[in-house]
C-alpha cells in the first residue's frame, strides 16, 4: 500500500537506518525523493545515492533509490536530526523574506519552489519562497 506522505516516509527510513547504524537504506523512488537525496548529497549529509532499476529476479514493482548514510571517523552519523515541516494535512509556505534558519546555519531547510527543490540558502540568494518541506541538521 503506497504511503500518503512519501517525504515523511523517506525521512523516517533514513532516521531508522541511522538509529540501527546501517550503512545504506533503500526505498521506492519518486522525483521528490530523488531531489531530496541530491540535496542531501550536495550538502554532505549523505555519502552517495544510487538509483536502482526494477529487477526481474526480485520482482520489485517500482524503481528504488539507495542512500548511503554518512558517518564521521568516530562512527557518529553526520545527520543529527530530520523533521518534516509541511505535511499533507497542514501545508507550510514561506515567502522569500521569511525563509527559516536551521540551527544557526548548521542545518538546512529544503523548499519546493517554482524553480525546483532547493535549500534555504539558494532560496535566499534567488529571492524565492515556496513550500517548506523539511529541515535537516
Amino acid at each position: 500500500m503506497p504511503t500518503t506522505d512519501p517525504i515523511a516516509d523517506m525521512l523516517t527510513i533514513i532516521r531508522n537506518g541511522i538509529h540501527a547504524k546501517k550503512k545504506t537504506v533503500t526505498m521506492n523512488l519518486s522525483n521528490m525523493r530523488k531531489e531530496i537525496a541530491r540535496i542531501l548529497f550536495e550538502e554532505n549529509f549523505i555519502s552517495k545515492y544510487t538509483l536502482l532499476d526494477k529487477s526481474e529476479k526480485t520482482k520489485k514493482k517500482f524503481e528504488q533509490i539507495r542512500i548511503t548514510i554518512r558517518y564521521t571517523e568516530n562512527e557518529e552519523p553526520v545527520i543529527k536530526g530530520l523533521k518534516r515541516v509541511s505535511r499533507p494535512g497542514k501545508r507550510v509556505y514561506v515567502n522569500s523574506n521569511n525563509i527559516p534558519v536551521v540551527y544557526n546555519h548548521l542545518g538546512i531547510a529544503i523548499l519546493s519552489t517554482n524553480i525546483g527543490v532547493i535549500t534555504d540558502s539558494v532560496a535566499r540568494k534567488e529571492r524565492v519562497g515556496g513550500e517548506y518541506l523539511c529541515k535537516i541538521w
